[in-house]
């Protein structure tokens, strides 16, 4: 400390840090404050730091008894904070009018899917990392890259369908009647009267819908992701990269929040292979004009379609196809192969990872200079090759098959994914899918080719043997943690800690690829309705048969099976709701500590029982107890998910097996109704968003698949933590600073490393100031991760910070989707098992083992790094952290244990009022309105206690 640093002269001493969750609360709120009286000490109007100057106590309600104390009111000696991160994650279109507003959002909704190919990156198994060190992405990255490249291909391929397929189909002569007629009069006119030019100019915008995704992802990452450049330099890995053969936690690795995982390379490489997936389309359709054959997806593969390229005499589209297959297939090569981003520091071994960052950077430029000119070439060539001939069919040749064969490479993939987690080797499971594919694909080339066709004699053993197969690799995943080679890893009762019982990477992946493709369809389809939706001119005749507007057959097949799959889910969600709504479970209740009051219905032992509602008297008690019960129903989303995943899978696996049938022809008039109610309600919420213009584009969903860094998409939403975890760590460290002052005559690389020394010292070691990080829902995520960067270099424990969690998702969503991030062994807390079903209380399980000292087996990590509740332990034994959190909450849960009688001084876990204040109209409290119950401001003080102050007098 300097000598004239004067303590006693500082009117608080403890920072209480409020950090709101998911539901963006204003710091209004969260401060309990007019707006008049905050001033915003830090930030801009995307997020930061408010405080009230005046803390002093509100005038007291005359009802209430002498003495009693807000619990909203912090105590004399604690400086309270609302650190607000809401916009960030809520990224609108600024001062444009709603019509802007409406296509930034329908921009962003079209990146979710990316958003949760990116969230399966991190569901993966995450190594330990190395400090200094390149990034090691372990166990199915490459996989999930070229997976998140599939994403964009299949985009391409349903704005293709749009423009090329259907425009192509509009234009030469099929009945498209609510199309204006100068559409068809403008591509009357020469040059344009050609199909050559004609696709050549409708190929636009595919790219441009492209380009604009990109655009959109860009220009809300450039506002926020990795701002604090100067703090995310000092977060994690300082001092410890000498020593080699450390290992550290993710978290707590060396720029885990500065550097995407995906950057400007990968942009480049997805931006290259849709330029030359376009160019090879454009080849394809002039390739195989005049076969037949090559009409249908079930005979593309056939010696004759095949043959047709091979005739083909216009010289300059045959190299233009074949210089955009083989460039299709460097850059998905790349994708896979390079290195992901890593984080170069000082030394001759980062110096090396610099020097090939720079590389990749150079290698993949030139590859997307070259995708841009093949695609010009292809262009060029079909603009002036003049007139071809496409035997009676107007629909775009290429679009018949690529979008099958790009769903069914990446449904391959979600399924090798499966076992990621659990074990089964990767080059199995590849073998595996792969041959499963073919096999499939061929039994696809057996079926009929018109509707009174008949299918091929071998179609049904193919699909046996690509069924038997898949079954093949799906036992593997059930089994391959039982097997000698599985064992040596730990136990398999170690995934039921996880999400999915460790099959997480493949469930999101599943969810992923099933939004893309339900966004395509939607598109696709809903394009098609609204052509054909108009009214013919007078005179006009009924359009032949062969002029029937016919899209890609994958999404008309995908759009009859869609509304199948959401009565199926909705069938069986009302189902499991009938079944446990019929009775009132009682669950139970965490205890309170020192709360002025008590809980409503104190439960001493945990039963899965029945109670009637009749027997309960108390309406309030009833209210409490339906909504324990509505609660309980809610946290049953994992295998809700699950099931989703399971009838996604064998919607694609149908969309793709069929071609013609009578069944699909039969439901269509029952189908297209049943579409345009789907379209319509995600429509409703864009509009909706875009009307109040702050809000997410996906509500929760949104928030929770963008607080981790960029590594799976390039093209998915921004991390905003990567603006957040710096802000908070630089806030926590002025403050235990801020009495210090630099001496004089130091330099600016003098003053940055006495800067550095004086943080360590201050998270190492007992000072005068210390800081309470107070975080709510998501907010709690956002804290755990903070604190995980604020390791001191030399100790393993951390002073002068504790944790005051409420409405925590850690232990039962966060630590079984993401372990290596935020699981036991990370956090140093128990295990939880899945969420059951069929039970009254979804955790019904785990209450059990909580309570009988029977822990979910974890098998720790060969992390050097201490977990946090060793990181937050102090010299006394006792954890500065503790967790509230109430059966009423809906997305709150313990964040250790349900044990109810478990009084140690180093307890994690307690209750909160399930009801609100009894002021006027007392009502029940749910997921907010923690910081008004009594026993947060127990909870504050004990915290602070644990810190070894005394409440209301400072530190020395």
């Amino acid at each position: 400390m300097s000598e004239d640093a004067q303590p006693d002269v500082w009117p608080h001493h403890v920072l209480e840090l409020r950090i709101h969750g998911i539901k963006n609360t204003p710091p209004t709120e969260i401060l309990g404050r007019e707006q008049s009286e905050l001033r915003q000490t830090q930030g801009d109007e995307n997020g930061g730091f408010w405080w009230a100057p005046k803390q002093d106590e509100p005038d007291r309600d005359p009802d209430d008894a002498p003495g009693t104390i807000d619990p909203a009111v912090p105590p004399p000696d604690v400086r309270t904070e609302a650190y607000s991160w809401g916009r960030l994650a809520r990224y609108g279109s600024g001062p444009l009018l709603f019509i802007g507003q409406l296509f930034v959002q329908l921009a962003w909704l079209l990146l979710a899917p990316f958003g949760l190919a990116n969230t399966a990156y991190w569901t993966r198994r995450i190594p330990t990392q190395r400090p200094g060190g390149e990034w090691e992405s372990g166990v199915g990255g490459a996989s999930l890259r070229i997976f998140a490249l599939g994403l964009t291909l299949l985009y391409v391929c349903a704005l293709g369908s749009v423009s090329l397929d259907l425009g192509v189909q509009c234009i030469t002569g099929t009945a498209c009647t609510a199309l204006p007629g100068g559409f068809a009069d403008f591509f009357s006119l020469p040059p344009l009267s050609w199909r050559g030019p004609q696709l050549a100019l409708l190929s636009l915008v595919p790219i441009a819908g492209v380009l604009l995704l990109f655009v959109v992802s860009k220009r809300a990452r450039t506002r926020y992701e990795a701002a604090i450049f100067d703090a995310a330099e000092r977060m994690g890995g300082r001092g410890r990269e000498a020593d080699g053969d450390r290992r550290l936690r993710p978290l707590a690795s060396e720029g885990f929040w500065r550097t995407a995982r995906v950057g400007s390379p990968t942009e480049r490489l997805h931006l290259a292979a849709a330029f030359l997936l376009i160019a090879l389309l454009l080849a394809w359709d002039r390739m195989f004009a005049g076969v037949k054959a090559c009409a249908k997806l079930q005979t593309f593969v056939s010696g004759e379609c095949l043959g047709g390229a091979a005739q083909t005499r216009d010289l300059p589209i045959l190299v233009g196809g074949i210089v955009a297959a083989a460039g299709l297939a460097v850059a998905i090569a790349c994708v896979g192969v390079l290195a992901e981003t890593t984080n170069p520091g000082e030394g001759p071994v980062n110096e090396y990872l610099r020097d090939r960052l720079r590389r990749t950077g150079t290698v993949t430029a030139w590859i997307l200079v070259g995708a841009v000119v093949v695609y010009v070439f292809v262009g060029a060539s079909l603009w002036f090759g003049g007139q071809y001939d496409v035997s009676g069919r107007d629909a775009f040749l290429g679009l018949a098959t690529a979008p099958s064969i790009i769903l069914g490479v990446l449904v391959a993939i979600c399924i090798s994914a499966l076992g990621w987690r659990r074990g089964v080797p990767h080059w199995l499971s590849i073998t595996l899918m792969t041959v499963a594919g073919l096999t499939f694909l061929a039994g696809v080339a057996q079926n009929p080719t018109t509707e009174a066709g008949h299918p091929g004699p071998l179609r049904l053993p193919f699909f046996v043997v690509a069924a038997v197969l898949t079954a093949l690799q799906l036992f593997l995943v059930w089994w391959w943690p039982r097997s000698r080679a599985g064992r040596r890893s730990g136990p398999p009762e170690r995934f039921r800690a996880e999400g999915w019982a460790g099959m997480g990477p493949g469930i999101i992946m599943l969810l992923s690829l099933g939004a893309a493709m339900i966004l395509s369809t939607l598109l696709v389809l809903g394009v098609e309705g609204w052509l054909v939706s108009g009214s013919p001119p007078c005179g006009c005749v009924t359009a032949a048969p062969h002029q029937v507007l016919r899209p890609p057959i994958v999404y008309a097949n995908f759009g009859d099976v869609l509304p199948f799959i959401a009565l199926a889910l909705a069938l069986i969600a009302a189902g499991i709701a009938l079944s446990l709504l019929r009775w009132m479970p009682l669950l139970t209740t965490p205890r309170t500590r020192d709360g002025r009051r008590p809980l409503l219905e104190q439960v001493d032992a945990y039963r899965d029982g029945r109670i009637d509602a009749s027997t309960t008297a108390d309406r309030l008690a009833l209210k409490i107890l339906r909504a324990r019960r509505l609660a309980a129903l809610v946290h049953r989303g994992e295998p809700i998910l699950g099931i989703l995943a399971g009838l996604l899978a064998v919607g694609f696996v149908v969309a793709l097996a069929v071609s013609y049938s009578a069944v699909f022809r039969a439901v269509d008039a029952l189908v297209g109704p049943a579409l345009v109610v789907i379209a319509a309600a995600i429509l409703a919420v864009v509009v909706e968003n875009a009307l109040t213009a702050k809000e997410r584009p996906i509500s929760v969903m949104w928030d929770l698949m963008c607080f981790l860094p960029r590594a799976g998409h390039p093209f998915s939403p921004p991390c905003y933590a990567e603006r957040v975890v710096p802000e908070l760590r630089d806030r926590v460290t002025d403050w235990l600073t801020h009495d210090l002052v630099p001496p004089e005559g130091l330099d600016l690389a003098a003053r940055l490393q006495w800067r550095e020394d004086q943080e360590d010292e201050a998270l190492s070691r007992d000072r005068p100031f210390s800081v309470v990080l107070s975080a709510h829902s998501l907010g709690a995520v956002l804290a755990v991760s903070t604190l995980f960067t604020l390791r001191p270099d030399h100790a393993d424990h951390l002073r002068n910070v504790g944790l005051l969690t409420y409405g925590a998702q850690l232990r039962v969503y966060f630590g079984r989707f993401f372990p290596e991030l935020f699981g036991p062994d990370a956090l140093g807390t128990l295990g939880s098992r899945r969420p059951l079903l069929g039970k009254g209380d979804p955790w019904f399980s785990q209450v059990e083992l909580d309570q009988d000292g029977d822990p979910v087996v974890i098998t720790p990590s060969n992390a050097d790094d201490p977990s946090l509740v060793e990181l937050l332990t102090q010299p006394d034994g006792s954890v500065a952290w503790v967790n509230l959190w109430r059966r009423t909450d809906y997305l709150g849960f313990p964040i250790n244990s349900y044990r109810l009688d478990d009084r140690r001084p180093d307890d994690l876990d307690r209750g909160a009022d399930e009801f609100g204040p009894p002021r006027y109209l007392v009502k029940v409290a749910t997921h907010p309105d923690y910081q008004s119950a009594p026993q947060y401001r127990v909870a504050l003080l004990d915290v602070i206690q644990r810190l070894h102050g005394t409440p209301g007098s400072p530190r020395r």
